[in-house]
């Protein structure tokens, strides 16, 4: 008799189980993803030229759309990346942790603090320069990764979407030093927040 409850049981969860599966929704594909190549060349001062080298800025497999630029005011220089991942409920097209910054050629990593966004002093044979980045969800940034990953499960589990924009600004560290080149990326990083305003929606 106990044998016969417990079957009806498991039978009982197994349907439960397979109805949910079957009810909820699956995770939306972007219908209207972002423009990021109209994003405007002219940013606060700064005027921008297609173009990225990928040993600084290394190029993630799983971007479905991303404007990469060098941007110039006077003497100084910046690359910067802005890229869309989308149904990240698929492993496959998840933003890689390992494609933010160059590995290759890379001697020494060094996080620096530069609120609200993370960032890190990449040096390697003859070069030296700073990567400031953080996730984006909607209108809200996220600089530490953990908090980012466990926003991007929430909102594939209950708003059934997987999409986010990764935003990286490379920086040469000059003969001024890091405390100048984080300058410019918390500059460009201001520049940036004004222009993704209203383009970060799927």
């Amino acid at each position: 008799m106990r044998t016969g409850r417990r079957l009806a049981v498991v039978l009982g969860l197994l349907v439960v189980t397979a109805g949910v599966v079957y009810v909820t929704p699956s995770v939306r594909e972007c219908p209207s993803p972002p423009a990021l190549d109209t994003l405007s060349a002219a940013l606060a001062g700064w005027t921008g030229a297609d173009g990225v080298p990928d040993g600084v800025l290394p190029v993630d497999a799983s971007e479905t759309a991303t404007m990469r630029r060098t941007y110039r005011n006077g003497r100084r220089v910046a690359w910067v990346s802005v890229a869309l991942f989308t149904r990240q409920d698929e492993p496959d097209r998840r933003a890689s942790v390992n494609r933010i910054y160059p590995e290759k050629d890379v001697s020494m990593l060094e996080r620096v603090a530069l609120p609200p966004i993370a960032a890190v002093v990449v040096s390697g044979p003859g070069r030296r320069f700073v990567v400031a980045h953080w996730h984006q969800i909607g209108g809200r940034m996220y600089a530490s990764e953990s908090r980012f990953r466990l926003a991007l499960m929430r909102d594939i589990l209950f708003a059934r979407r997987g999409n986010s924009l990764l935003v990286r600004i490379a920086v040469p560290v000059g003969p001024e030093g890091v405390p100048a080149a984080l300058t410019t990326a918390a500059e460009l990083t201001r520049a940036l927040e004004g222009a993704l305003a209203g383009r970060v929606g799927c």
